[in-house]
């Protein structure tokens, strides 16, 4: 019975580990940066400006978006990393933005809230739903957070959906670090 039961766990493990970070090969789509620029989506600055995604994304330039919002759960466990992995490597060049999913007129002072509680140094935009459904297809519900991390190339390294302290940290940290080695690359 002990057997079984531990059988079961490790399998209900290794599906939920899939999860939180899904290699490039078991993903449908594998959207490039360059992509996702010739889109030309525009954002809105916390404090209600419209900008080009564009200006945000500097070429050549490991790069991290994360979909969040502010009733989200996971999303709380996973800003304090992506804090640290933006204080750590942001001065190495990894660019880091929060798309918020919620609406910039009815929730923009509760995200302004929310940034400021969770002190996310790095920068946070309003997402138009077009920006999710380009990584999800045409869906009409969010699974957040959602974290893609890009190698300074533009070629997409991984997308975690969801997060769980233990595996969300280490997926995330891999992901970050072998982005930052990209950058590496392209300089020598």
């Amino acid at each position: 019975m002990k057997a079984l039961l531990l059988l079961a766990f490790t399998f209900a493990i290794t599906i939920a580990g899939g999860a939180f970070a899904q290699p490039l090969g078991q993903q449908a789509a594998q959207p490039t940066l360059d992509q996702l620029k010739a889109r030309n989506f525009t954002v809105t600055t916390l404090d209600g400006k419209r900008v080009s995604l564009n200006k945000l994304l500097e070429s050549g330039k490991p790069v991290v978006l994360d979909f969040w919002a502010t009733w989200c759960g996971p999303c709380r466990q996973e800003i304090p990393h992506l804090n640290e992995m933006d204080k750590k490597h942001g001065k190495d060049g990894l660019i880091v933005i929060g798309l918020n999913l919620e609406n910039p007129v009815e929730d923009r002072q509760a995200a302004q809230k929310f940034v400021k509680e969770f002190s996310m140094a790095y920068q946070n935009v309003f997402a138009p739903p077009q920006i999710y459904q380009f990584f999800n297809g045409a869906t009409t519900s969010y699974r957040i957070p959602q974290t893609i991390v890009f190698g300074a190339d533009g070629k997409l390294i991984k997308r975690m959906v969801g997060y769980s302290p233990r595996i969300g940290k280490e997926a995330l940290t891999s992901a970050v670090e072998q982005a930052m080695r990209t950058r590496e690359v392209g300089l020598r």
